[in-house]
């Protein structure tokens, strides 16, 4: 099974430049034999199987693909391109990396010279990074080029923490998790990154399917959760509103303050007259 961390050390302290980003189709019951051992393929690529299904071979190792699904392969590589009842739609994002210091020589061959297929599943915000990675290639200026890189770096962030989430569960469990975590550390410093983070995840696709999931967005589920617990507290009367506020995460009184009453409807000192 390929290490989605030791794939993504590959990708740490290096230049990349994007070569070619290019969408395609093979029509149904085809074959293409695009790179042979006389025109083999010049950089590394992922290949993001948008619609239908087939199968290509790298260097004789056959993958077979369909909606969902992602294939890598390598630079100076044969490759043949199959379908048979349905079309394929796919595409293709070719790359190169470069050391930042030309002098450090990798300890172990580059993964990303080699084949081998990754499994994210159906996910919009890949998606998403995919389609803008696309538009901005063929955007000119270079201001554009500069986009491209960081636009590829999020593709490729979304990629393998969209496989990991699947190594680790679906997404509907992740989200449980989640909840758990805020349910546990409510009282601790939070917010989205660090929320994303811990579960293997971008803050853009944490959002969206704890979104999903729960009907909120998770700053504002840490929210209610914490106002929740501060109003019980509150209500015992024992403690006064700075213990509170600290007690749930706000070592600024009157921002919990203002929170609070935004929240309910009434002060925080009202809750514990009442």
């Amino acid at each position: 099974m390929l290490d989605i961390n030791a794939l993504a050390a590959h990708y740490t302290g290096r230049i990349v430049t994007v070569a070619g980003v290019f969408k395609a189709a093979i029509p149904a019951n085809s074959t293409y034999h695009s790179y042979t051992k006389e025109r083999r393929t010049p950089t590394s690529g992922y290949v993001f199987i948008v619609r239908g299904s087939g199968s290509f071979i790298f260097n004789e190792t056959t993958y077979s693909l369909q909606a969902g699904m992602v294939v890598h392969g390598g630079p100076q590589m044969t490759l043949t391109m199959k379908t048979e009842d349905s079309e394929l739609e796919y595409i293709l994002v070719r790359y190169s990396l470069e050391d930042v210091a030309s002098t450090v020589q990798p300890a172990h061959p580059s993964l990303t010279n080699d084949h081998f297929q990754l499994e994210p599943g159906a996910n919009p915000i890949l998606s998403e990074h995919l389609n803008q990675l696309y538009e901005s290639f063929f955007t000119p200026g270079n201001m554009a080029l500069i986009r491209t890189g960081f636009l590829f770096n999020m593709l490729i962030y979304e990629l393998f923490a969209s496989c990991l989430n699947r190594l680790n569960g679906n997404s509907k469990d992740m989200i449980a998790l989640a909840q758990d975590y805020i349910h546990n550390h409510y009282m601790d410093t939070l917010n989205l990154q660090k929320l994303a983070d811990i579960h293997g995840t971008s803050p853009k696709s944490f959002s969206y399917f704890f979104k999903k999931y729960t009907g909120v967005f998770p700053i504002d589920y840490l929210i209610q959760h914490r106002m929740k617990r501060a109003q019980e507290l509150l209500m015992l009367g024992n403690y006064s509103i700075k213990q509170v506020a600290a007690s749930v995460g706000y070592e600024d009184a009157l921002y919990f303050s203002r929170l609070y009453k935004k929240h309910y409807g009434y002060t925080p000192s009202q809750s514990q007259r009442n």
